[in-house]
């Protein structure tokens, strides 16, 4: 990754490729997400707590495959879902972390979504921004603002003991079996005993919608099965050929 701040002056003939820019998604499992993609994530995918390996923080995350560079949700073209996650849909663009790119908008000059032919531009012919890169503009700032309100609910989360590590022992259609770890979700019982004690009703619902996520995972096993058959599918003939072959 190769992070520049965005530059009216630099990038004014910058263009996307938004095909090649969702591609970007296609080996992703996990993406974080904040408090406010909640709900609308909860409809389609399993949501977790994961641990930040140097930090052990939590952060929340929407399980989008069951292996490590798998999207259950890619089909080759665009993602099968009905709600995105911010962090997919801004690439190539980010807020910046670290020293002088701390909270500047920054492009990663190395994205394959980076093409001279794409579609959208940065900057419109008269000089002003594009319609692209103010919806990019909207969507970072959402992903700004919620920063600190989904701290705030992992915060609470963490310190009312609701938190508990998920154990995942998948078996497949074709008995291959898999063990997703490190994925934690809220604990049930301990939710219904604070449930009278948290601060609102809103808290409320993020956290139940957390817990009622998980049901999704059923879901991404559907998907892992119809994609083991379709891949052995499309195999099946041409071992044949080659056997008749030989």
């Amino acid at each position: 990754m190769n992070l520049v701040q965005l530059s009216r002056e630099q990038h004014a003939g910058l263009r996307i490729d938004p095909a090649k820019a969702a591609a970007t998604a296609a080996n992703v499992h996990l993406v974080r997400i904040v408090r406010s993609e909640i709900r609308k994530a909860a409809a389609q995918y399993p949501l977790f707590f994961i641990k930040d390996g140097e930090t052990g923080a939590f952060h929340l995350a929407a399980l989008m495959g069951l292996e490590p560079h798998e999207n259950l949700f890619w089909d080759g073209d665009t993602l099968d879902a009905g709600y995105v996650p911010l962090n997919l849909l801004r690439q190539p663009f980010y807020i910046g972390g670290e020293d002088a790119l701390a909270g500047v908008i920054c492009v990663d000059l190395d994205s394959p979504a980076l093409d001279p032919a794409g579609a959208r531009a940065i900057v419109e012919a008269d000089g002003s921004d594009s319609p692209y890169i103010a919806q990019v503009q909207a969507m970072l700032g959402d992903l700004a603002r919620g920063q600190a309100p989904t701290q705030a609910l992992v915060d609470l989360a963490v310190s009312l003991k609701l938190v508990t590590e998920i154990s995942l022992d998948i078996t497949f259609d074709n008995g291959a079996r898999c063990t997703p770890t490190g994925l934690y979700g809220i604990d049930q019982r301990a939710l219904a005993r604070h449930l009278a004690t948290l601060p609102d009703f809103e808290t409320a619902l993020d956290l139940a919608a957390l817990l009622l996520s998980l049901e999704q995972v059923a879901g991404l096993v559907r998907r892992k099965n119809r994609r083991i058959a379709d891949e052995a599918a499309w195999f099946e003939p041409g071992t044949r050929a080659l056997e008749r072959a030989g």
